[in-house]
């Protein structure tokens, strides 16, 4: 029986050690095809083991950027490798899955990216690293390749539900990518129904484009897996606030060095905070209710591919600039009094100089890990995305009405009801009745988010109980006005 042609992929040549325990050639990544084909890609990759601390995170994060590279050079391979046709009006039996994806990869993902750098040369942008957006698309140019490698070979006219199911149950035996079960020593995790169906999004989109295009005269139906069952994490207020006190507290751990004569190998604490920049993500997070990306996304400047906030008129412009507007509505949002004082402050000290969160002077592109450790301290579950749920809950929960609400979260009235609308503080009162509960003030005296705070209230309060208290010790009533009055 012929072997099965393996196609394009990518292949990481093992790093030579030197006589004397030195790395005398670093591992290299090549491209590998049928045909004895070898090519190598000028992507290297260090050895982490026996680095700690610091040394392997550089050495970690100096891999990942590498692998990307070699992403990239691969799919750049396969694309010069096969030149799609672009013959209008064909049926679905003569267009090629793999000439589908390979066209909406260049002509939408990687023009986009094109895009953004020209917008960046233009307006004299230059980036330490690679931006966000590159690093989104070097994410969905994975997925394609992914898709590939399963439907290579297969036209248009193949792909139906039990083909996508066929996709799901082959793509959930996989591992992911960045698992790394021999170093870390933890079973690798794989696939999941949920990640296979973000692939296949990708490729509902590329067959939707392609026939929106006219390459194809028949209509294309890419079935996805079921939705997963939402969680509806969301924070109380007091779970907010050990939160955010873990987060601020957080110290990073060190292992004293092996020649210290008296506390080699013992891990202690060290100065640095790791988790102070989660909090002013979380903070933002819940008072605006925007999603993680546009949060980390977020500057001070108006900028190509980002998200931005005016801290003049207080406006959070949460679509990024240059960026079409999708189903998932990012209005601009009204930031809370608040809030926007913090940010004015953080601005004017210099702990956020260009972006609402930074880290180590640099914007960040993702806070999944960190986010889930702080979590797992405080004892909660959920990820970044909770936080747009606890912000839908509390609105609900002070009584905003739910108009409002939905234009301040960027969600349709409908949606806003049917996952929260069990939260409003009305929710069935006309059946179960009223709660007996301390009244708040109205949310139109202040802002929404305050639920003990009422400044004429409380003023009010605090001079009726010490004009009381006052009368009982037969006490007069003494001010400043009063003595220099009597002077």
């Amino acid at each position: 029986m012929p072997r099965r042609n393996s196609g394009p992929r990518l292949w990481l040549r093992p790093g030579e050690v030197a006589k004397d325990g030195g790395t005398e050639r670093l591992a290299q990544w090549h491209i590998k095809d049928d045909g004895n084909v070898r090519r190598p890609v000028g992507c290297f990759a260090r050895d982490v083991r026996g680095l700690k601390g610091a040394a392997k995170a550089e050495a970690v994060a100096y891999n990942e950027a590498e692998e990307a590279k070699a992403a990239q050079a691969l799919a750049g391979y396969i694309t010069a490798k096969h030149t799609p046709s672009v013959q209008k009006g064909r049926g679905a039996g003569e267009v090629a899955v793999v000439d589908v994806l390979l066209m909406w990869g260049e002509r939408v993902v990687q023009k986009r990216v094109e895009d953004l750098r020209a917008e960046d040369a233009k307006a004299g942008i230059v980036h330490a690293k690679p931006p966000i957006y590159e690093g989104r698309a070097t994410r969905c140019m994975a997925r394609l390749l992914q898709l590939g490698e399963f439907w290579q070979g297969k036209t248009l006219a193949d792909v139906d539900g039990d083909s996508c199911d066929e996709y799901v149950d082959w793509r959930c035996g996989h591992a992911w990518k960045s698992a790394r079960p021999k170093e870390t020593g933890n079973a690798a995790r794989t696939v999941t129904p949920q990640g296979a169906r973000r692939e296949l999004e990708d490729m509902r989109a590329a067959v939707n484009w392609h026939r929106g295009r006219g390459y194809c005269r028949e209509v294309v139906e890419v079935a996805l897996p079921a939705k997963g069952k939402p969680k509806e994490y969301h924070l109380d207020r007091p779970d907010a606030a050990r939160l955010l006190l873990g987060m601020w507290r957080k110290r990073a751990v060190m292992t004293v060095r092996k020649d210290s004569p008296t506390r080699a190998g013992e891990v202690v604490s060290s100065r640095k905070r790791p988790h102070r920049h989660l909090c002013r993500f979380v903070l933002l997070g819940i008072y605006t209710g925007t999603r993680a990306g546009a949060i980390a996304t977020a500057s001070f400047e108006k900028l190509p591919g980002r998200s931005w906030l005016d801290l003049e008129t207080g406006t959070f412009h949460r679509l990024a600039v240059g960026q079409a507007a999708t189903n998932k509505r990012q209005p601009p949002v009204r930031i809370p009094d608040r809030l926007i004082a913090h940010i004015r402050r953080w601005k004017r000290l210099g702990v956020s100089k260009d972006y609402v969160v930074e880290f180590n002077g640099e914007p960040v592109e993702k806070v999944n890990k960190g986010f889930a450790v702080a979590l797992a301290d405080a004892g909660l579950k959920g990820s970044p995305h909770m936080l747009r749920h606890t912000c839908a809950t509390w609105l609900l929960q002070r009584g905003v009405k739910s108009w409002d609400a939905a234009n301040f979260l960027g969600m349709s009235e409908k949606v806003l009801l049917e996952v929260y609308g069990h939260w409003a503080a009305d929710y069935q009162v006309g059946i179960a009745g009223g709660r007996k509960k301390r009244s708040l003030p109205p949310p139109e005296l202040h802002d929404a988010f305050s639920v003990h705070y009422h400044r004429d209230k409380d003023l009010r309060i605090a001079a009726a109980n010490r004009d009381a208290r006052l009368k009982r010790l037969g006490l007069p009533h003494r001010s400043l006005a009063t003595l220099a009055k009597a002077a």
